[in-house]
């Protein structure tokens, strides 16, 4: 297939890599991924993948989705549609042909917006003017590319129990194929109980004094932490007796290759769907839902109903291949 026939990519997390992938994979297309420059952990993470990479999958380094390989590309991938440098790009080009992978619970969230039960905007974040206005457009411009059948939601969420009906969307379940099929050793030691960091505190959604509280009463247990949380909390959760570990790949690698592993606590997050599907056979996953005395201004009532459906691991779909 020639340069121009490929899908082109952009991703701007190691979860969005790792799930671009997968759809490449699940969906035989050759793609081009070019990985946001300067983003913690995602270099690290193509490095880890780049010996494993099916064939026809490529990975580039680009500085901002307006790079022309993306832009002018005729059929795409995204893994944050709620992104201001993809808005950007829409609003210039329009949508084409489009598929969306997984940037965490997000999925949920853009699938109500193109059902259209949601306005546009970054869940659970209040959006300056600016923003709004650009995402009317995008918004509006990926419900009606939805509607004509050309956006297809690749997602561990297919089957979860809030995951709307979106008019002329395919939505395709991701089982993590690939990423089980792989072979590339633990990338570092574990304990049998594993503690997995959360950006909803460093987010200001939940308040830090609980969260690191409900950590540390996990010890002694390994933390992996958030990619966004801050050098002092990490100091504090090791003087409560935390072994913290930081890999630089995402959880799903660390705990997919994990030895020894027996459970994985975490709060709701995307990990409802995608480690339930990863983590060796006989672990378990333990998801903690958020006490509502924890939660603060910012998180609005949408962000905290989201996050309530995903507080159990169950609810989300774990089908087999």
């Amino acid at each position: 297939m020639s340069p121009a026939a490929r899908r082109v990519g952009w991703v701007e997390s190691p979860l969005q890599l790792i799930n671009a992938v997968e759809a490449a994979t699940h969906l035989d297309e050759p793609s081009l991924l070019l990985l946001r420059s300067g983003v913690a952990q995602l270099a690290d993470t193509a490095r880890w993948l780049e010996p494993h990479l099916p064939a026809g999958v490529e990975l580039a380094e680009a500085a901002s989705a307006t790079d022309p390989r993306f832009r002018g590309a005729a059929r795409r991938l995204v893994g944050d549609a709620f992104s201001g440098q993809f808005r950007a790009v829409v609003a210039a080009t329009g949508v084409r042909d489009l598929v969306v992978v997984d940037d965490g619970s997000a999925a949920l969230h853009l699938a109500a917006v193109l059902a259209g039960t949601e306005q546009f905007s970054r869940m659970g974040q209040r959006e300056p003017l600016a923003q709004r206005t650009l995402g009317r457009v995008t918004g509006s411009r990926l419900r009606a590319a939805s509607a004509a059948g050309r956006v297809t939601l690749f997602t561990a969420y297919a089957s979860h129990r809030a995951m709307p009906v979106v008019p002329g969307a395919s939505i395709v379940p991701n089982r993590y194929g690939w990423l089980r099929a792989l072979d590339g050793g633990s990338p570092v030691a574990l304990r049998p109980v594993v503690v997995l960091g959360s950006a909803l505190a460093v987010d200001g959604y939940i308040a830090t004094e609980d969260y690191e509280a409900w950590a540390a009463a996990h010890g002694p247990a390994t933390y992996l932490p958030h990619r966004r949380e801050d050098r002092a909390s990490l100091e504090r959760l090791r003087a409560a007796g935390l072994d913290v570990v930081e890999p630089g790949l995402p959880a799903e690698i660390v705990l997919g290759s994990a030895r020894g592993l027996e459970e994985v606590r975490s709060l709701p997050s995307s990990t409802g769907a995608t480690l339930a599907r990863v983590l060796p056979v006989g672990a378990v996953l333990d998801v903690t839902a958020v006490p509502d005395a924890w939660w603060t201004d910012r998180a609005d009532e949408t962000f905290r109903a989201t996050l309530t459906y995903l507080a159990s691991a169950d609810d989300a779909s774990t089908e087999e291949d």
